[in-house]
């Protein structure tokens, strides 16, 4: 299962914000550093294993959106 983000930041944090993700263990895809209206993107992707995406369905249908449930 891959994992995309597609990630608009500002012109002059584009490059450190990719490497960033690079660290984090992510693949850049269609960069875009030309700014248009001052913020530049790109596509964040890495494999998940299928197991890593249960747990993390698992995680998010047990807490929702809305982190630990302190809603309730």
């Amino acid at each position: 299962m891959a994992m995309r983000i597609r990630v608009t930041t500002r012109a002059g944090l584009y490059e450190r914000r990719k490497q960033e993700h690079i660290d984090c263990g992510y693949r850049i895809e269609e960069e875009r550093p030309i700014p248009v209206n001052g913020f530049c993107t790109f596509v964040a992707a890495r494999e998940l294993p299928v197991s890593d995406a249960l747990t993390e369905l698992v995680a998010l249908a047990v807490n929702g959106n809305h982190g630990a449930g302190d809603d309730y």
